[in-house]
């Protein structure tokens, strides 16, 4: 029965978050930084350095990762350089566009990010899909465990609570509406235009609903997976269109609205150019692309017959945006702050929850072969006795380990690693990891 005694290996794990977003870039970098295989993204961040789990948040407006690391410092600065070379030629940009953070700080702010705080649209419906997205992902790839998934099921949390208890969603609150209200605005009305959604994901799906409360003539809807276009098209009582009649269907559209997240330009200058020329006649094409990675091409700008607008060009929307929501924005943040140390004590209950869950198996382990032994020693007993012997030690069991249990949860909390330590010894307990904080944040 005999296990060796190991004492637990002292180490402190940090959460680091290291991030380019749209307060400090433009679209060109976080284009250029941006990943389009996640499998061999995942692969080159792990290789890193010592990572025990990782989450790569990718939208049109961020690019952030979050780790768990006993070298939060160390790994801070390799993502930082790692991020800052994908730039290329503007690797100098990424340096002054990178912000990271530890601990305390890189949980508020993906608390932040999950309540649509700090999304260039404030109140951003989008954002919380995305950022449970982004953890399952992880998942998938094997590239996350238990301590980043309470950080996220918090975040996603805390992000529901905040757009049920305050009115930061009301009015235009995702890029799909916002597109929407671009394109309103820039014709003097959809009412009555032809309009094409490319792409029938999330933002595909946001977008085309909103077109379909502004009653325009017609919604097509274009998708490389033609099923989901007709799925979409039929939600909104609109018509689904092959992708390679997409070229066909621009010749007559008023607007298109671009959605994807190809690793392509699906729109390109010489695409648009063709279309053009079999325009003669008709005003302007509105293009409005709030793809991921950018999905039409820019240079597209500069043709004549064709208005084309991104994300980067929202910006007189997103200040009035702000202003109408900012009373929704100062309980939202009440709401974080008083949510962030119920977090921290989940972490640090979950520290010790291995170790007592293994305390606690390995006592009941003996529980049963000591049972066994009582039992066969007292010979032929009824199922009756047999039972009420059993239930007898599971409770004693149950009220001497009680104690331990809480006296583990409470020196989690209260940071007492020594207390921690004792009882890995005295348990015998090993290949057991810690979340311990470094430094004074938590």
């Amino acid at each position: 029965m005999g296990h060796p005694t190991m004492p637990l290996p002292s180490r402190a794990l940090d959460i680091v978050n290291v991030r380019i977003t749209f307060r400090k870039a433009k679209v060109p970098l976080l284009e250029a930084v941006s990943f389009r295989d996640k499998s061999k993204a995942y692969a080159e961040v792990l290789a890193l350095g010592h990572i025990n789990e990782c989450v790569i948040l990718q939208t049109c407006n961020r690019m952030e990762f979050y780790i768990v690391t006993p070298e939060g410092e160390s790994i801070a600065r390799k993502l930082s350089e790692y991020l800052a070379n994908r730039a290329g030629a503007m690797r100098e940009e990424a340096l002054k566009a990178i912000e990271t953070a530890l601990n305390h700080e890189a949980l508020m702010h993906l608390l932040h990010v999950a309540s649509g705080l700090d999304s260039m649209i404030i109140g951003e419906n989008e954002i919380l899909g995305q950022v449970w997205s982004a953890y399952l992902e992880a998942e998938s790839f094997k590239a996350t465990g238990p301590i980043l998934r309470t950080v996220f099921k918090k975040a996603v949390s805390v992000g529901k609570r905040v757009r049920t208890e305050t009115g930061i969603s009301r009015g235009p609150s995702s890029f799909g509406a916002m597109a929407v209200k671009l394109a309103e605005s820039l014709l003097g009305g959809i009412n009555g235009r032809n309009v094409i959604v490319i792409g029938a994901g999330e933002m595909g799906t946001c977008v085309a609903k909103a077109l379909a409360r502004h009653k325009p003539r017609a919604i097509f809807v274009a998708n490389r997976t033609y099923d989901r276009a007709v799925k979409l098209a039929e939600e909104v009582g609109g018509k689904a269109l092959k992708f390679d009649m997409l070229e066909e269907a621009l010749v007559e559209a008023d607007v298109a609205i671009c959605t994807t997240a190809a690793p392509h330009y699906v729109l390109t200058r010489d695409s648009i150019c063709r279309i053009l020329e079999r325009r003669r006649g008709n005003s302007d094409l509105l293009i409005i692309d709030i793809s991921n990675p950018r999905n039409v091409e820019k240079s597209i700008k500069e043709v004549a017959g064709v208005k084309l607008y991104d994300i980067d060009d929202f910006q007189a929307i997103v200040e009035k945006n702000l202003e109408e929501k900012r009373k929704g924005m100062e309980k939202a943040l009440e709401i974080v702050g008083k949510e962030l140390p119920n977090l921290f004590k989940e972490l640090k209950e979950q520290s010790v929850r291995e170790l007592i869950s293994r305390i606690v198996s390995r006592a009941e382990d003996m529980r049963k072969e000591e049972l066994a032994r009582a039992l066969n020693m007292l010979g032929s007993i009824g199922d009756r006795e047999r039972k009420v012997i059993d239930d007898l030690t599971h409770t004693i069991l149950k009220r001497m380990l009680l104690p331990i249990v809480e006296s583990l949860k409470a020196a989690a909390l209260n940071g007492d690693e020594q207390l921690i330590e004792e009882t890995v010894k005295l348990f015998g307990v090993e290949g057991v990891s810690l979340l311990k904080w470094s430094g004074a944040n938590g």
